[in-house]
């Protein structure tokens, strides 16, 4: 049984293992994992005092952000490395790359590292100079990210280019909250001011509502689409909710 001494906030979720969820409760400090049944399948520790935020399996190990500092543990829970990165952002979204890579968005790009710590790369999305990247996810060949700055759904290629941005208008004009995409490359987005999560393209086109109070969700947070076609998202009350993905 899972014992937290506050109500879960939970701030980040990703695949974990061969059909699990790891789940990052900020609130209780905490990496818990979860089998796609809601069985607690136990934690992994986190250091003393640190309370998670966005977390990503990359390979066998576990990368997570918690404040301005990027971390990375094995699959034990034993920290490996923790590195401090630039201020400019209340939060720094994380996601693995290919099993031996991380990219974490750090005022308004991505600094992707390697599993010794060692900084790779920065990839700059056209008209970084004007966005905030609040949260981010793989998607095909590049990236799906909430720009908070102009409050928009922006893809990009691995190096940056801009390949469709979805506006404001498109959003409800809510500014957009996490992302996710599945392997068919559908992007999902959470609107938390409208109680919904919708739906779009490969190439940013509308396909309409995907999940909405009628699937008993309220204030949905972050979201994840784990293996075997599972949607999962987890409610501003410490929930979460897994759905099969219908196409």
């Amino acid at each position: 049984m899972c014992r937290d001494c506050k109500r879960p906030q939970v701030t980040g979720l990703c695949p974990f293992g061969s059909g699990e969820l790891l789940v990052a409760d900020e609130q209780n400090q905490k990496l818990k994992r979860f089998s796609l049944q809601g069985e607690f399948k136990g934690t992994v520790p986190v250091p003393s005092g640190v309370a998670p935020v966005s977390v990503a399996t990359v390979g066998s190990k576990v990368a997570f952000t918690a404040g301005s500092c990027l971390y990375l543990l094995n699959g034990e829970g034993g920290l490996v490395w923790q590195k401090a990165l630039r201020r400019g952002q209340a939060s720094h979204a994380v996601v693995g790359l290919g099993g031996d890579r991380m990219a974490v968005c750090v005022a308004g790009q991505l600094e992707v590292y390697d599993l010794e710590g060692r900084l790779l790369e920065k990839i700059v999305p056209e008209g970084s100079g004007e966005r905030c990247l609040v949260f981010l996810a793989n998607h095909k060949d590049g990236f799906v990210g909430s720009d908070w700055y102009r409050r928009s759904v922006v893809l990009f290629t691995r190096t940056g280019q801009l390949v469709a941005e979805c506006s404001e208008e498109q959003l409800g004009e809510c500014q957009p909250g996490a992302v996710c995409a599945d392997a068919t490359g559908i992007i999902y987005v959470v609107l938390r001011e409208l109680n919904k999560v919708v739906a779009f393209s490969p190439s940013g086109k509308e396909l309409g509502a995907f999940l909405t109070a009628e699937n008993s969700i309220d204030r949905p947070r972050v979201v994840t689409v784990a293996r075997e076609g599972r949607f999962a998202v987890a409610l501003s009350n410490g929930t979460i909710h897994i759905f099969r993905i219908r196409y």
